[in-house]
């Protein structure tokens, strides 16, 4: 069989025109795909559209398929492959069809799925990660498509290549192969070895690598890629010898002199560089010996970072091109955050590299000062995903309160970002951390509370720009001076939209919520003793987290019953019926009585758990819930949204 009977590049038009069917077989796992990871697809085929050339097409990847009969099953790719599925649905587009060989339930739902924009979704049947992923990608709809850019357009970018594994071939020790094959060099590697490669140069060593440089850039960059291992632990554990090892003398107190004026530590220094290396010499040795250091530090995870190396490479860049004197901020406006483009941010449009030597060294240097301050002062997750910021890892030790403070706004910045994987917001954090060192404990919280309030006034507008005002800050550093009209505000913020709310009304209700101690105070006194909730622990326990489900606190089965009331909200997709919680829990909630909610509010509270204080609070006030409390409670929730804009 020859090579081009195996293998071929289709578009999913194409598919539909030779009516394939694709089969999942048993041996195969579950679909697995975060919410994340369909965002991150989400956002590329966005980003793919606007940088596109004619009839240029984005390439899903290849999927691997054994034939059985008239049926495809699916060897490698059934991740891309339904997620692609689901979208084309929610799209009202079929392409392909597609089954699973057992899953009986699975195979029922996405036989039957279907979306109706003024329907509820029948998610009966349907497994959790579907749900979580239809719903991902529901609201990227609502937030970043409109009537030219669908999901329809995005998916007519798409291809794929098929192959088709010969008669005879033992699917088990494919498996293996595939498993075992070697990976291929990320972006970041090859950047580094370009940069590196400047710096050793010989033809511009004369007046850029003097004897007196002895920084070990190479040692930095590693350093700072490993994004889940605090830079002072690789120090403490990497370069110190086990008889000198004390964390405040010989590891902060240079790192804090370096914030301060620049001086490198001495653990940045005995270059290996003196010597010209060619970049195919740097790469080579970047894959032969990946971890060459292979002390404990390296191995253990001490928490996960927000972002990747690579998306954190891009946000430093941005900081560091408007710290220049000559800036372009109109530059700015063509950088895309996104690690498909990664390379592209270093070249011009004539395709040449940007960073001479001595920019590379700087960029660098530059990079190493912004880890540390992401180190210190941006929050992190630790081994149980709890999020943490500051401790005994804080370099500048802030106030407990302030620090409880700032990392409530992170996580808000954080689950509310336009683009979740770029989380742009750390590029203005950073720039104003660099900036205002010596000045954090007293203006930080103050700058993050301000920006998320210009943020917030930005969603109000018809035509929102999110990441414009990111770059207004980075060249001007300041905020553009826009007007807050809170007038027809509910409108403005889209709060009576039901399950297509935007979510951040619901974070940002919640911050205020936990922010303000009089609202629970006053809680204390209300009702018996017997249907009291215990408040005495909100502040220390409650903490924003991911939340992607809208749940309706009367239930829209239930709509009947208000809409033929006289009086009161009879809207059952007012803001005030409205919560921001879990998937998990939606469906808990689902399945109860609405006299047994309240019970699973108090466990949750007893538990430490607590998702949304905006629906503890309207079972806080309310023993009866009806269209006249409800209409009250959404003019009180924003009364509160509304007060926090002036």
């Amino acid at each position: 069989m020859s090579q081009n009977e195996i293998i071929t590049e289709l578009t999913l038009d194409k598919l539909r025109e030779e009516k394939y069917q694709f089969r999942i077989p048993l041996y195969q796992r579950k679909y697995a795909w975060t919410s994340e990871e369909v965002n991150t697809l989400l956002e590329d085929l966005k980003t793919f559209s606007s940088k596109k050339k004619d009839d240029e097409k984005y390439f899903i990847g290849n999927i691997v398929v054994e034939k059985k009969d008239d049926i495809l099953d699916i060897i490698d790719g059934q991740q891309r492959f339904t997620t692609l599925y689901l979208m084309a649905k929610i799209a009202g587009l079929s392409y392909y069809e597609l089954h699973y060989e057992i899953r009986e339930e699975d195979d029922i739902f996405l036989k039957e799925f279907e979306y109706k924009s003024q329907e509820p979704i029948n998610y009966n049947n349907a497994d959790r990660q579907f749900k979580e992923n239809i719903e991902e990608i529901l609201k990227f709809q609502k937030e970043h498509l409109n009537d030219t850019l669908t999901l329809k357009s995005l998916l007519e970018l798409c291809k794929v290549t098929l192959t088709i594994l010969p008669d005879g071939i033992d699917i088990v020790k494919y498996f293996e192969v595939m498993n075992n094959r070697g990976r291929q060099l990320e972006k970041h590697q090859i950047l580094k070895a370009k940069l590196l490669e400047q710096i050793s140069s010989k033809e511009d060593s004369k007046k850029c690598v003097t004897q007196n440089d002895k920084i070990d850039y190479a040692k930095i960059w590693d350093y700072c890629s490993n994004m889940n291992v605090y830079i002072e632990d690789s120090i403490y554990y990497g370069d110190l010898d086990s008889k000198e090892r004390e964390i405040d003398g010989k590891v902060r107190e240079p790192i804090k002199k370096y914030l301060s004026s620049n001086e490198i530590p001495s653990y940045f220094e005995n270059s290996q560089l003196s010597e010209s290396l060619s970049i195919a010499d740097i790469l080579k040795n970047d894959v032969q010996n990946p971890n060459a250091k292979k002390e404990e530090f390296y191995i253990r995870q001490e928490y996960s970072s927000i972002v990747k190396f690579p998306i954190f490479i891009m946000q430093v860049f941005k900081v560091f091109i408007t710290q220049e004197e000559n800036k372009d901020c109109q530059s700015l406006e063509k950088l895309v955050v996104n690690d498909r483009y990664l390379i592209d941010y270093f070249y011009n449009e004539k395709k040449e590299f940007i960073f001479d030597c001595e920019k590379s060294k700087k960029f660098i240097l530059f990079m190493l000062r912004m880890r540390l301050l992401y180190d210190y002062f941006i929050f992190k997750r630790d081994g149980d995903e709890k999020p943490i910021l500051g401790g005994t890892k804080s370099i500048i030790p802030l106030d407990e309160s302030k620090s409880k403070d700032i990392l409530m706004l992170q996580l808000l910045f954080n689950f509310t970002a336009p683009q979740r994987l770029a989380q742009d917001w750390l590029s203005v954090a950073l720039k104003w951390l660099d900036k205002n060192y010596n000045n954090l404990d007293k203006n930080y919280f103050e700058f993050l509370e301000n920006f998320d309030r210009v943020m917030a006034r930005e969603r109000l507008l018809e035509k929102k720009d999110l990441i414009g005002v990111i770059n207004y800050y980075l060249c001007k550093n300041e905020f553009e001076a826009k007007e807050c009209d809170s007038e027809n505000f509910v409108d403005k913020a889209e709060l009576n939209k039901g399950t297509s709310t935007p979510h951040y009304w619901f974070y940002k209700l919640d911050y205020l919520l936990w922010k303000e101690n009089n609202i629970w105070n006053n809680m204390r006194n209300k009702f018996e003793e017997k249907d009291r909730f215990n408040y005495a622990s909100i502040k220390n326990i409650f903490r924003l987290s991911r939340l992607n489900s809208i749940e309706h606190i009367h239930p829209q089965s239930k709509k009947v019953e208000w809409e033929n009331g006289i009086t009161g909200c009879k809207n059952v997709d007012n803001f005030g019926n409205l919560a921001l919680i879990s998937n998990h829990m939606n469906s808990t909630l689902n399945a109860q009585q609405d006299s047994n909610k309240r019970l699973d509010i108090q466990k949750q509270l007893n538990n430490g758990t607590i998702e949304s204080l905006k629906m503890l609070l309207t079972y806080s006030k309310y023993k009866d819930w009806n269209p006249e409390n409800c209409n009250v409670h959404q003019d009180e929730m924003v009364a509160i949204l509304v007060n926090d804009l002036k």
